[in-house]
């Protein structure tokens, strides 16, 4: 039995280990280009594949629509992506990189190996842990679809 209760609760510990894993990476990685988190997130989708509907980044973040376009309009402004209304249907949004972005791209490709070393766990650990998180968001998924 710990001093701390709050260190036996799963939830306390997935909630600090990503706000250290935040901290790490706004200190480390992004206060040099003046970016945030979900930031790099769009970045990294829009690395992969450009360009993307909004309607894929909602998707692969995770978040809704209301928290995604300030995100993305933010990111405008910074002239980090583009945004237009695709031809055949005017409801439909696409993002893409611009020419700044994609010049970052080389900039970040380490990050995750950064954040790795810091976080003290092997390779394999570290899969192990994507593979226990997946699950746990798979199965929290599910039971709030129930609930609903």
């Amino acid at each position: 039995m710990s001093n701390n209760p709050t260190k036996e609760l799963v939830c306390f510990n997935l909630y600090n280990a990503q706000r250290q894993v935040n901290r790490y990476y706004s200190n480390k990685i992004f206060k040099q280009h003046n970016i945030t988190y979900p930031q790099y997130l769009v970045l990294r989708i829009l690395w992969d594949e450009s360009p993307v509907n909004v309607k894929k980044v909602v998707t692969n973040l995770a978040l809704d629509t209301g928290t995604v376009s300030p995100l993305l309009k933010r990111m405008e402004h910074m002239d980090l992506i583009r945004r237009e209304r695709s031809e055949v249907d005017q409801r439909e949004v696409f993002v893409y990189l611009t020419e700044k972005s994609k010049a970052m791209e080389s900039t970040f490709c380490d990050a995750s190996m950064t954040v790795a070393k810091a976080s003290s766990l092997t390779l394999d650990e570290i899969y192990e842990l994507n593979h226990l998180l997946e699950k746990v968001i798979s199965g929290f998924t599910d039971a709030n679809s129930k609930n609903q």
